[in-house]
């Protein structure tokens, strides 16, 4: 099981990159182990983003139902959006790629020496992730909110 005071700065960085960028007051589930495929996503819009230290290696993923996060995206650009596009796709990219900064700051400052790293974006139905460090346990936070559920999921490999 990955150590929830690893878990907790994902967490709290999600809760707080939400409310401050979109507007959006999510609440946290129980956190749980993922059983089923780890390369399977619950979500239809996801941010990736590796995770990289001197000890471990892993991912990190905010993923989103369609339906919950163009009302993210509504929210946070202050326009309605009710379709996908690569604009909007790459609201994913950024939200990730801030709480992954947020989080980064507080596990370093408790010594873990994570790198920096780029998000990417996966979006599709029942969409997958291939060849990331999908080889440890997964970590799901499932959050729900006004506008719809979701979840961030952490993978780490030595």
């Amino acid at each position: 099981m990955i150590d929830i005071n690893f878990v907790n700065p994902f967490l709290a960085a999600t809760l707080h990159v939400l409310k401050v960028q979109a507007n959006v007051e999510a609440t946290p589930g129980k956190v749980y182990l993922k059983k089923d495929n780890p390369a399977t996503l619950s979500g239809d819009v996801s941010g990736v983003i590796g995770i990289v230290s001197e000890t471990f290696n892993g991912t990190v993923v905010i993923s989103f139902p369609e339906e919950t996060f163009l009302k993210v995206m509504s929210s946070m650009l202050g326009e309605e959006f009710t379709q996908l596009s690569q604009d909007i796709l790459d609201g994913a990219g950024e939200i990730t790629n801030m709480i992954f900064g947020q989080a980064k700051i507080t596990l370093n400052e408790r010594g873990y020496g994570i790198k920096i790293a780029l998000p990417t974006v996966v979006s599709g139905k029942g969409h997958t992730l291939q060849g990331t460090t999908k080889n440890g346990p997964t970590v799901v936070i499932p959050f729900t909110s006004p506008v719809g559920n979701f979840f961030v999921e952490i993978t780490l490999s030595n």
